[in-house]
């Protein structure tokens, strides 16, 4: 009797997961094919497998939440064509960019990615670095460098590469503005009102300018 109560309760929950995977995968088309190849002046397009380094910020897919509506959807994001990438009955394929799968979550890390469809920068993914009144978001962005043959016998050819690209750091403050910044001094200086107590924060934490600590900045200043 335990036994069968349990079956009636747990397939539910099955039959939800199954039902927002299927959703997820019914509205997308063939907008949604993937081919990861790359356009080469040498030639042929280039395979993703045969370029050193990589389009990924993690090459391993990871379950998340996608929008409001689907959970439990294996996602990655490709820094290179600024896509997030999902699995689909074992078949890569592309998110749409479109208002229903506008926040993607993963769920191990609580790394959340947010789409802005602006038409000047910041646009595309950005990452959420901090929550709030004034959150912060990182863009991440890998190019792609064709290979290049040896201009004489005396020199080697560079390999077709991807290179990741430093972040960049953007502040969306209460006005709605958002603001690149490149430093935590470039952050204080957005709230004038209290930029030396911000400095005086940061100098008695010994904080960088790095994710963790641009959190840890930011939770001060939005408490």
């Amino acid at each position: 009797m335990r036994k069968l109560l349990f079956i009636a309760l747990f397939l539910p929950f099955v039959f939800i997961e199954a039902q927002q995977s299927l959703n997820i995968n019914n509205v997308t088309g063939s907008q949604s094919v993937f081919e990861s190849v790359v356009a080469s002046g040498t030639g042929a397009p280039i395979k993703y497998e045969d370029i050193q380094g990589s389009p990924y910020q993690s090459p391993l897919f990871q379950k998340a939440s996608v929008g409001e509506k689907y959970g439990n959807i294996d996602v990655r994001y490709n820094a290179y064509t600024d896509d997030i990438e999902f699995l689909n009955n074992g078949k890569t394929e592309v998110l749409p960019k479109q208002d229903d799968f506008a926040r993607i979550e993963v769920l191990s890390s609580k790394q959340a990615f947010v789409y802005f469809k602006n038409t000047t920068e910041p646009k595309g993914y950005l990452i959420e670095i901090a929550k709030g009144k004034n959150p912060v978001y990182k863009k991440e962005k890998t190019i792609f460098k064709d290979a290049a043959a040896a201009a004489n016998t005396y020199q080697t050819g560079k390999p077709a590469m991807f290179v990741k690209q430093d972040p960049v750091y953007y502040i969306k403050t209460t006005s709605g503005n958002m603001n690149k910044v490149s430093s935590l001094k470039k952050i204080t200086e957005l709230f004038p009102e209290k930029e030396k107590e911000y400095n005086t924060y940061i100098k008695s934490n010994n904080l960088k300018f790095n994710d963790g600590d641009i959190a840890k900045l930011m939770a001060f200043i939005n408490q």
